[in-house]
């Protein structure tokens, strides 16, 4: 039995449950498990473990794909690549949703064939939206928080990433204001780089099934270094900080991690647009969900 959804402004109704002045767009979700690949962590928690990428992504030539790479200082000294699209035929500073993504995929995974956000964002624009760019750079498996290698994802992210983008003539960006989208360890990422930017610079957040662990006990050390290191970044406890970002959450029921994202979902004040259905940790459901994704933030960043 599916459980009945709750918003921050207006409830969503069935399926993925699309929220009033969504502009209508959604898929129907699926249950078929085509991206995760559980690898027997000794912990007894969600995995997020997903199948490494062997080779290359599929990536859509419409829009292209702008690519780079830089040394990050925050990633203890390691060249970082980063790709960012437009939607074409729009020109003038755009405003941008900065991508974090999942473990075992890279700052070109949100635009390979099986999520194409890019598609979804050129859609958004056709039918008469506002647009707006996306941008990723891949953290490796570094889960957005300072690790004992020294390197640190979400600083790289904040003090060098969004700096870049903001300073490239050629991208043409604004990031005064920030919008932010996370899968699986990115819909952490995503929600810690909220937490620490404040409402002050994220004008909203969408993620797909959060890895989130509720209990300090049952945490694979990919993601933590230990349990003070849990504490410090855990994002339970922290429901607090996103009052005032507006927030869509979205986890399929039979993922891994929906019991876990229901539980900090529900210390949200006010409550999260949190949309449910059929599906579980897998590319097929995170597509399915991303046109509802693509709307709210869209709708928030450049209203």
């Amino acid at each position: 039995m599916q459980t009945p959804p709750v918003s921050r402004r207006t409830l969503l109704a069935g399926g993925t449950g699309l929220a009033a002045g969504l502009a209508g767009l959604g898929l129907a979700a699926c249950a078929s498990d085509d991206a995760v690949a559980p690898r027997g962590a000794a912990h007894t928690g969600a995995d997020d473990e997903l199948a490494i990428e062997t080779t290359p992504p599929s990536i859509p030539d419409d829009p292209p794909l702008i690519t780079g790479e830089f040394v990050s200082a925050k990633m203890a000294g390691r060249t970082t690549r980063w790709a960012m699209t437009r939607p074409r035929g729009v020109t003038g500073k755009l405003p941008v949703v900065v991508v974090a993504h999942a473990l075992n995929t890279d700052e070109k995974s949100i635009f390979s064939k099986g999520l194409n956000i890019q598609g979804v964002v050129q859609q958004h624009v056709d039918a008469g939206n506002p647009p707006f760019a996306v941008a990723c750079v891949d953290v490796g498996r570094n889960y957005f928080h300072l690790r004992t290698d020294g390197a640190d994802g979400a600083a790289m992210i904040i003090d060098e990433f969004i700096p870049m983008l903001e300073a490239s003539p050629e991208l043409n960006l604004r990031t005064d204001k920030i919008g932010l989208f996370g899968w699986s360890m990115g819909g952490y990422g995503a929600l810690r780089i909220g937490a620490i930017l404040g409402p002050q610079r994220v004008t909203a957040i969408a993620v797909s099934s959060p890895a989130m662990w509720a209990d300090p006990t049952q945490f694979p050390s990919r993601a933590f270094d230990s349990q003070a290191d849990y504490q410090a970044n855990s994002m339970f406890g922290q429901q607090h900080v996103f009052a005032n970002i507006p927030l869509m959450i979205s986890v399929g029921t039979s993922d891994q991690f929906y019991l876990y994202t229901r539980q900090w979902a529900a210390n949200l004040h006010p409550p999260a647009a949190f949309a449910t259905g059929p599906g579980g940790h897998t590319t097929r459901y995170w597509r399915s969900v991303l046109p509802d994704q693509v709307a709210f933030l869209g709708r928030e960043i450049t209203g």
